[in-house]
């Protein structure tokens, strides 16, 4: 009987060199479980672009500059799209290619499964239940689970790079085991280019050639050793065309990083890097390791290679036994490999308290999308052979005898524990909370570009600059987010320089920082405001006793905004913040992204200050309390703090707080110093500085008045204690201090403002 001939079994008397191939069921079956996979994806999957792929998508539509080498080969083929469609269309688009791609990724894991089931038996008379059910079945449930599992989900909501490199891996796969059943060069030749193309996208693919040689070494061993079947096909290791294998990898290899490196140029990565023209292909090595090093945690490696790969191993390795005419399989250990089987599974989301990756809410211990997926695809892999396994060894040993029938629970226990794991995992698919954060994140972004009508610059605090960007794009308007945390790398000053011609005068101080951009606009440039709208900055308004911009919603402009306008975004950002306090006490039990907590976080965030700007302190309280990531942080930094207080004397304490205007930490060190010394000038301008940031004018007056005690011309002392006089109405001695204070610093801007409003009088 030839290999390739398709039916549904061998017949019993089959030579023992023969293993049986994929037949027309098989692909039925690979095809609805990939269609369960892919309705799965679309239905129950959370809409949206997940804040993970911002960047990427920004990079591909044109908007931003790639900072990393990788992933090429998914920008190359999202550039496209997006040319083509727009960002909505292609975001349309790629949603409904991840869920096709997670469905051929579902199919391919069925195909992987039954036919690694099919070269491991290696009884010469194969039984009809293992034909016609068992490996079938074992097969179906890894892909079933596999496609519904969150790993999967996770990355199939959009075709990412993680779905991509996935998709290919599985395909590599699969037509290694299909060269290993039917050979062929024309499948030889495919399978060993396709190795040296991904390995042009990822560190991980060069494990694959040394996979594939390993397993063919291995599986020609077994076979000399009697405990493997030889399928028909499968050549000689003297016939292995190697030399031909090499250079097909290496030029395969090379011509795909050369596309990379192309692509990556075009783009403007490697002028905004700062790098020479050919040093892209001198940083491939230090791309993979950035690559390998951001993958997972050591602990996420530990875990995912004990309860993934591991149980894979095992199972590979024990699975001949039960092929065995003369030893069968003991049932005990059966029984215990089904087990383990099982506690492979739920890695895959059956159960989340037993996953690796959930561990621990405060360490990602996986990072990689396509790691995550993989790990979860062996442990789908060693379950369907330990069930299969265990399955089979039941219906051989005791079916086979005719006088010993199984009693209902050897016939139900595989089945039964199958179908508990899957309902398990159908029970999780559905993700309310996780969908409801990703809405609220793409309305506030969606709310922002709509406030920033008629701007082209935003000033902000960096974490949904690449989503604001993309939604404006999509709308047709021009908006560069100005991240005023950006740090000093090329490619962070490559971003916010973009914006403005070379060598201009807003180039050279956007160049310097967006702090010292906003500074210069709002303080010195006429009309410099006019065009750009702020979510951070206020600070300088503040300081420099200027009107407030008007506030609406999530962003606060000079001009622009009526009152209609501003009101109404002012409504929608209520609207919002009720919508994160509504689904706050659910998100203890949610297991989202990080990268979609972290983004409603900042959205969080964002409204809380714009709610207390505008002395709506209830929503803001309300707000920073159901803000997870806020109380973490701000619980280290308190930590810290408490440290730092226990390690420096009081004076320590006290300088560096007044040298940062850190009132509140000023205050409590000053308390110490002045036990010591009521009349300490320094501790006394702390506390009165700290009286007058929560509006007590008459402490603060009573503590700096104590400074003048021993310096008398302090014109700190002086401008503020103006300050507070004309807060009190006594504007002739707010009009002394300012003239005293403007006599020692007779140049001082700020002091000539105090002066001017005390003789306003009117506060």
């Amino acid at each position: 009987m030839a290999l390739d001939q398709v039916g549904e079994g061998l017949p019993a008397d089959a030579p023992s060199g023969v293993v049986r191939n994929l037949d027309v069921k098989d692909y039925v079956l690979a095809g609805l479980a990939g269609l369960l996979a892919a309705a799965a994806i679309l239905v129950w999957g959370i809409p949206g672009l997940d804040p993970s792929m911002w960047n990427e998508a920004a990079v591909a539509a044109g908007v931003r500059p790639p900072q990393t080498i990788f992933p090429g080969f998914w920008r190359i083929v999202s550039g496209w799209t997006f040319s083509a469609l727009g960002v909505g269309g292609a975001i349309r688009l790629l949603t409904g290619v991840g869920a096709a791609l997670g469905g051929v990724s579902a199919a391919l894991v069925y195909l992987i499964v039954r036919q690694t089931l099919a070269l491991l038996i290696r009884t010469g008379r194969p039984y009809p239940v293992w034909s016609g059910r068992i490996a079938p079945f074992f097969a179906f449930v890894a892909a079933f689970l596999f496609g519904i599992g969150d790993p999967l989900s996770r990355i199939a909501r959009v075709f990412s790079p993680s779905l991509l490199r996935l998709t290919v891996v599985l395909a590599i796969l699969h037509l290694a085991l299909r060269w290993f059943v039917a050979g062929g060069r024309w499948r030889l030749f495919p399978l060993v280019a396709l190795m040296g193309l991904l390995a042009a996208e990822t560190p991980f693919a060069f494990l694959l050639p040394v996979l594939f040689i390993g397993a063919y070494v291995i599986v020609w061993h077994g076979i000399l050793d009697g405990i493997y079947q030889k399928p028909e096909k499968l050549p000689e290791p003297d016939e292995l065309p190697k030399w031909r294998m090499f250079f097909l990898f290496l030029g395969s290899l090379a011509f795909a990083a050369y596309l990379n490196a192309a692509e990556f140029a075009s783009l403007g990565g490697v002028a905004a890097n700062g790098w020479g023209a050919n040093d892209v292909y001198f940083r491939y090595v230090g791309g993979y390791w950035r690559v390998f090093a951001g993958a997972a945690s050591v602990v996420g490696w530990v875990l995912g290679l004990v309860f993934g790969v591991l149980p894979l191993l095992v199972a590979l390795k024990v699975f001949p036994m039960v092929a065995r005419d003369d030893r069968p399989m003991p049932f005990n250990l059966g029984v215990l490999l089904f087990l383990v089987g099982m506690l492979a599974v739920m890695q895959c989301g059956a159960l989340p308290a037993a996953r690796f990756w959930t561990f621990t809410k405060d360490i990602v211990l996986v990072q990689s999308g396509f790691l995550l997926a993989f790990f979860a695809f062996c442990a789908m892999v060693a379950l369907a052979l330990f069930g299969a396994a265990f399955a089979f060894e039941c219906q051989r040993t005791y079916l086979g005898e005719g006088e010993r029938k199984p009693g209902i629970l050897l016939r139900g226990l595989v089945p039964v524990l199958t179908a508990l794991v899957v309902l398990l995992a159908c029970r999780t698919v559905p993700k309310p909370v996780e969908s409801e954060m990703q809405r609220i994140v793409d309305d506030a972004v969606r709310e922002t570009v709509a406030e920033c009508a008629g701007v082209t610059y935003l000033f902000t605090d960096g974490h949904l600059d690449a989503a604001v960007e993309l939604c404006a794009k999509e709308r047709g308007q021009t908006l560069y987010a100005l991240n005023m945390m950006s740090g000093a790398s090329a490619w962070e000053c490559a971003v916010r320089t973009r914006p403005f011609e070379p060598e201009t005068d807003d180039w050279k101080n956007a160049q310097v920082g967006i702090p010292a951009l906003l500074r210069i606009w709002a303080g010195e440039k006429v009309g410099g405001m006019d065009a750009a709208a702020i979510q951070l900055g206020f600070e300088f308004w503040k300081r420099e006793r200027k009107p407030l911009p008007t506030l609406s919603g999530l962003v606060a402009r000079e001009k622009g905004l009526d009152e209609a306008t501003a009101a109404a975004g002012i409504a929608r950002a209520k609207a919002l913040s009720d919508r994160i306090l509504a689904i706050s006490p659910k998100m203890e039990t949610a297991d989202p992204s990080p990268a979609l907590s972290s983004a409603l976080s900042a959205v969080s965030w964002r409204l809380s200050r714009f709610a207390r700007i505008r002395e709506d302190a209830t929503l803001a309280n309300d707000l920073d309390a159901s803000n997870t990531a806020l109380k973490k942080m701000l619980s280290v930094i308190e930590q810290e703090r408490q440290r730092t207080f226990l390690q420096m004397t009081p004076r320590e304490g006290l300088q560096i707080a007044l040298k940062r205007a850190n009132f509140a930490d000023a205050r409590r060190y000053a308390a110490a110093v002045l036990r010591a010394n009521e009349d300490d000038a320094e501790a006394n301008f702390a506390m009165g500085m700290s009286a007058l940031t929560l509006n007590r004018p008459a402490d603060a007056e009573r503590y700096l008045r104590r400074c003048l005690k021993t310096r008398p011309n302090e014109p700190a002392v002086l401008n503020n204690l103006s300050i507070i006089c004309r807060k009190l109405r006594r504007y002739k001695e707010a009009e002394d201090f300012a003239r005293r204070a403007l006599k020692v610093l007779p140049d001082s801007p700020e002091v000539k403002q105090t002066l001017a409003d005390a003789l306003k009088k009117a506060p």
